[in-house]
């Protein structure tokens, strides 16, 4: 039975997979496209500067490497759920429950009585809002200034926005409340209906399918790196290995949306680590690795972390891509071990290294998008790490003991030449005895 695997960006497989890279636009009018025909379909409506078409995910039964490639219904799930504004903690489950909760930010909606309400309580429709009054003036004065008759603009004019601006901020309100019920209530039959439309032939005849291989792979690899599910890891890594063992060309790279170069190297190398860890490296100390402080309240924590949760879509794509980019980073170094605090993947991580280095930084977190870079790095030798890492950031930001590091765009540089310093007999010893130590911990928990 085939299942989801993946979601592929699409700007990643055009710019690196094209056998023609003049054709790049070409190819993103096709993926629009088709899938504004099939939002059309469904809703009986077009939205023209939305069609979800920035990611395609990948179906796999495991017997294949790549598998059916369609539209991203994750992507239209996810984008619904920011556009009303919908707060919602960790991944979020398709199902009566996710209905009922965006119904009443609909109903919500349709209280809204002015623009600066509207703009409080639904940003990014507000954003829509005056995109479409932008593209309706251009419009007008395209007819105006350049001669052009109404009927070449007649699928233009009947853009939403347009209808809006004619009839007044009550009457958007009360449309946009209707499409979004349309969309909230037949997305099932929107999901069958992009389950019908397969990529593989448009893909085949107009991408290089071994540069498109390696995209998916590397894709494999990210799912992987963030997952804590042993089983789940176990399945990525045996479709990389079959890459690896497959007669597809791979002496080139590829560079993913977030700027991380793809090769077999790399690849290997992040392999070997996965493998690493589901040989169980990972050990678990009994305190929090760096607290926020005595007077970071939880209210404070969850405000700040809830304050991450409402961004712009492309905003939080961002800080994804980045998230990612860290954890695959961390993931790929030589650490001996890695030590996780009484707060688990939402708290500090400590990678402990050979050379008696220990680097402290935050998971990377989907439902907290900020966890990508918002936190600062920390690092300290084997023999400070049980005494320093319990202390709060207010400390350790004074401590002579103790390094400190932002996330800049040189922060992967820093760290590499942190960990690769050459490590002296005397450091190897600390480390492994560090290692033991928590190691021998675990065990007797």
């Amino acid at each position: 039975m085939e299942k989801k695997t993946v979601s592929i960006s699409l700007g990643t497989v055009i710019r690196e997979c094209s056998k023609e890279p003049n054709l790049s636009l070409d190819h993103s009018t096709y993926f629009s496209l088709k899938n504004r025909e099939n939002v059309h379909e469904v809703f009986k409506y077009k939205k023209f500067n939305d069609d979800f078409a920035s990611q395609l995910d990948c179906f796999n039964d495991g017997t294949n490497l790549i598998g059916m490639i369609r539209p991203s219904y994750s992507e239209f799930i996810n984008k619904v759920t920011r556009l009303l504004n919908l707060r919602l903690k960790g991944k979020v489950a398709d199902d009566e429950e996710l209905t009922k909760k965006l119904l009443e930010r609909v109903e919500q909606l349709k209280t809204v009585t002015s623009e600066y309400e509207l703009e409080q309580e639904f940003p990014l429709l507000c954003e829509d809002l005056r995109a479409g009054r932008r593209y309706y003036h251009d419009l007008q004065r395209l007819k105006k200034n350049e001669g052009i008759t109404p009927e070449k603009f007649a699928d233009g004019e009947h853009y939403y926005y347009g209808c809006a601006m004619k009839k007044g901020l009550h009457n958007f309100v009360i449309t946009q409340a209707e499409l979004y019920t349309r969309f909230i209530t037949r997305r099932k039959e929107f999901q069958e209906k992009l389950q019908q439309t397969s990529y593989n032939g448009y893909i085949a005849k107009n991408f290089d399918l071994d540069k498109f291989y390696m995209v998916v792979i590397n894709e494999y690899l990210v799912k992987a790196e963030g997952s804590k599910n042993k089983e789940e890891i176990e399945y990525y890594i045996n479709l990389v290995d079959k890459y690896l063992e497959s007669n597809r060309k791979k002496d080139f790279s590829i560079r993913t949306d977030a700027g991380l170069k793809v090769d077999l190297e790399s690849i290997k190398k992040r392999l070997k680590n996965l493998k690493r860890i589901v040989s169980d490296n990972n050990s678990q100390v009994e305190w929090i690795l760096i607290p926020e402080g005595r007077d970071f309240t939880r209210t404070q924590r969850e405000k700040k972390e809830e304050s991450t949760t409402i961004m712009n879509y492309e905003e939080v794509e961002k800080l994804r891509q980045k998230g990612e980019r860290k954890r695959a980073f961390y993931e790929s170094t030589p650490y001996l071990v890695k030590a996780i605090g009484l707060r688990k993947y939402n708290g500090y991580i400590a990678y402990i290294y050979e050379n008696g280095e220990v680097v402290l930084d935050r998971e990377y977190q989907e439902n907290a998008p900020s966890t990508a870079m918002g936190d600062a790095i920390y690092h300290l030798s084997v023999s400070d790490f049980e005494t320093l890492s319990k202390f709060d950031k207010q400390i350790l930001m004074k401590h002579p003991r103790v390094g400190r590091m932002n996330h800049t765009n040189t922060w992967e540089e820093r760290v590499s030449r942190i960990i690769e310093r050459e490590a002296t007999e005397e450091e190897k010893v600390e480390s492994k005895k560090l290692v033991k130590r928590l190691q021998d911990k675990n065990e007797s928990i």
